[in-house]
């Protein structure tokens, strides 16, 4: 797998480099800016791309805008965008033009070599990602909305989980249900949502978002 990154700490960018070095990923850029990381991997675009959310100047939301340009220019390309902040208000914004090869982690969470390995292959292949600690601080918000306050508490549950990136499987192992009655409470949160019969996927990221921009605007 090639990745290029863009964090303007030049000791993070090392770190990073020799973390992805370990789990047989190959950098092919590590800049300190969006701008620059536009312009390296213009004709010659990597399978995924880090991107810090807080960079020059404005070290504000450069790594959105940066996610947005890298995937208009090439849509193939999976985005990871990395804060070390807990209270960046961007993260609906990040998934607003599409979640898929989209993804949103803490710092301290990418050091946790599988974890981070997981979550580029993930990107690679066109999932979303999305950190358990953003998802859980984005999902905070939820009682207030009335757009998701149909959601029983099961549901909240097994909505939280889908944001955590869980397969069905893997819901099911962790609320001691069948895969069975946890696709059936998942049809049910599409239903309360009125997200309509599409792609499963596509549904499970319009869950998540709808929960998270409504925490956002809760």
């Amino acid at each position: 797998m090639r990745v290029a990154i863009a964090e303007d700490s030049g000791l993070i960018r090392e770190a990073l480099s020799v973390l992805l070095a370990t789990i047989g990923v190959e950098v092919t850029a590590s800049v300190p800016t969006g701008t620059e990381l536009l312009a390296v991997v213009r004709d010659a675009p990597p399978d995924v791309a880090i991107v810090d959310m807080r960079m020059p100047p404005t070290r504000t939301n450069e790594g959105l805008l940066t996610a947005r340009a890298l995937r208009q220019a090439h849509p193939g390309m999976g985005v990871l965008v990395v804060t070390a902040h807990d209270d960046d208000p961007f993260a609906a914004d990040l998934f607003a033009g599409g979640a898929a090869g989209i993804g949103y982690m803490r710092k301290d969470n990418i050091t946790n070599r599988q974890a981070l390995k997981d979550a580029l292959e993930r990107l690679r292949e066109g999932q979303p990602v999305i950190d358990s600690h953003i998802a859980a601080r984005l999902l905070a918000g939820y009682p207030q909305s009335q757009r998701l306050s149909g959601l029983s508490e099961r549901e909240r549950r097994i909505l939280e989980l889908m944001a955590q990136g869980l397969s069905n499987s893997g819901i099911a192992q962790r609320v001691h249900l069948s895969p069975k009655t946890v696709e059936s409470h998942i049809a049910s949160i599409f239903t309360k949502l009125g997200l309509r019969p599409e792609p499963t996927e596509n549904r499970r990221v319009l869950a998540v978002l709808a929960w998270a921009d409504a925490a956002r605007h809760g």
